[in-house]
């Protein structure tokens, strides 16, 4: 719990620190504005190689009052963070295949949300070929993760037993 709690203390912190130093930036009370201007960093997952960190981060808009998460990547010996996919689709929950040769997502490319997956190249961290639908499922699916020996996917879906 206290984890949780200080994790998006600290991006804040830092965040407010970095716009202090910057000469360029005029000095102003940190707003709601500026709070919704932060990307919100979700779920971070290390390559089972150790090479790379994978991770979604949201975006708001504010006035389209929508927001929309993306995947993206960084290595995990520090370095500059990059999109995975160029889409608009609202990405998430990044998981590499225990043998780290793919990556798959949960993705509303479609209504509702379906696991996605593609092959990922661990020596440049990028996305080899076109993803691909996983799951085609009426209530949707979501919380997806691997076996351990990688050949099988578990997923959560909503059922109505009154239907």
């Amino acid at each position: 719990m206290r984890i949780r709690f200080f994790v998006p203390i600290f991006f804040l912190v830092a965040s407010i620190f970095a716009q202090s130093q910057s000469p360029s930036v005029a000095k102003h009370p940190f707003t709601f504005g500026d709070m919704m201007k932060l990307k919100r960093v979700d779920e971070p997952v290390p390559s089972p190689d150790g090479k790379w960190v994978a991770f979604s981060a949201t975006d708001v808009d504010l006035e389209a009052n929508t927001k929309i998460s993306h995947l993206w990547i960084v290595p995990a010996s520090g370095g500059e963070s990059r999109r995975l996919s160029e889409t608009t689709n609202h990405e998430e929950r990044p998981r590499f295949s225990p043998d780290g040769k793919k990556l798959m997502w949960t993705s509303k490319a479609t209504d509702p949300t379906q696991i996605w997956m593609c092959d990922f190249n661990s020596e440049s961290g990028t996305l080899v070929g076109k993803p691909h639908q996983v799951t085609d499922i009426s209530t949707g699916a979501d919380g997806a993760i691997w076996s351990p020996a990688g050949k099988s996917v578990v997923f959560v879906s909503g059922v109505y037993p009154d239907c």
